[in-house]
């Protein structure tokens, strides 16, 4: 009878559910961990036949995880994000790790585009006044309300997420450019309506800049001082990718000294975000708690293709979305 262990906080109950319809929920051994890291954890997954890995990040796969789970079939992440899996030590076992695709790419596209028109048109400043009963329409000759229209819209990451937001920018009129490390092809270029530039044109030329990149060792403080300088002060700069990708206390110090206009930022370096966090006390800035990917929609296509990839490992197939590079 095949082994999943679910690392996620789950109930069993609904776990079995998941499979009911698939592998079978009577033909598989469900068990969900809900202890710390440690020894607990090395021992839950010795003998897994597949594992579904922590959405929250919270029970990291590190190489000893890894070492004590050879000969599992599968460690499916049901999630895009997969940082705290050591891809190096499950390749080396030879474990393939997955995570969901392009599951959340749709709900955090228009996410970003949320942002983009939350900032512009100064939305928290004017809910917040007549939320207070003041009718500060006057004030939007000095405060400012900007269109989308004809902006110029940086896209840092081209992969899934990256493409959503471009598609969904086309009928706003704007020129949108986009960095990567790999360069689309013409034609796709043309589809999207995007342009290829360097990261430092990118953020030189754009009004807004939206990051769509995975944290990795390359991308950490990827917008540190010296990037968000070449930013125009009258830019915004959007995080939905993950926190460390910026260098939050550059960030701060660039927004409380008018060196940036605004930014939306929807992850952060240390989640739940510290209440300390002197980004929070800005009013140039809209924040959500990591929830741009977290749709009732998209949650249902990571359900479907964390049980679909279960399914076809069970079945003798291969996953889908392997991200460590393991057949």
């Amino acid at each position: 009878m095949p082994r999943i262990v679910v690392l996620s906080p789950l109930p069993e109950d609904m776990v079995r559910g998941f499979f009911a319809g698939e592998a079978g929920a009577e033909q598989v051994e469900v068990t969900v961990y809900t202890g710390d890291p440690g020894p607990g954890l090395v021992e839950v997954v010795r003998g897994a036949d597949v594992i579904i890995g922590d959405f929250t990040f919270r029970l990291p796969i590190d190489a000893e995880v890894a070492e004590a789970a050879r000969g599992c079939r599968l460690i499916q992440q049901p999630s895009i994000g997969y940082q705290h899996i050591d891809l190096e030590a499950t390749r080396r076992v030879g474990i393939p790790v997955a995570n969901v695709g392009a599951a959340n790419a749709v709900g955090v596209a228009e996410h970003a585009v949320m942002f983009m028109l939350m900032l512009l048109k100064k939305v928290l400043y004017f809910h917040s006044k007549t939320a207070r009963g003041e009718w500060a329409q006057s004030e939007v000759f000095t405060v400012g309300s900007l269109e989308l229209m004809d902006k110029t819209v940086g896209i840092v990451g081209m992969g899934n997420i990256g493409r959503e937001v471009a598609l969904r920018l086309r009928p706003f009129g704007c020129q949108v450019l986009y960095h990567d490390l790999r360069r689309l092809e013409p034609e796709a270029e043309r589809e999207l309506g995007v342009e290829y530039a360097s990261l430092e044109d990118l953020l030189r030329a754009s009004d807004i800049v939206s990051l769509h990149v995975p944290l990795t060792p390359a991308t950490r403080h990827l917008i540190d001082e010296e990037k968000l300088d070449m930013m125009k002060p009258s830019a915004y700069l959007l995080n939905l990718a993950r926190g460390e990708v910026v260098d939050e206390e550059a960030l701060y110090r660039a927004l409380r000294d008018g060196r940036l206009a605004g930014a939306g930022l929807d992850v952060f370096t240390q989640e739940p975000v510290d209440p300390g966090n002197p980004l929070l006390s800005l009013p140039n800035v809209v924040l959500t708690p990591h929830t741009a990917g977290g749709t009732n929609e998209s949650r249902v296509r990571m359900i479907q293709v964390t049980v679909e990839n279960v399914r076809r490992v069970l079945s003798g197939e291969k996953p889908l979305y392997v991200v460590n590079g393991v057949e």
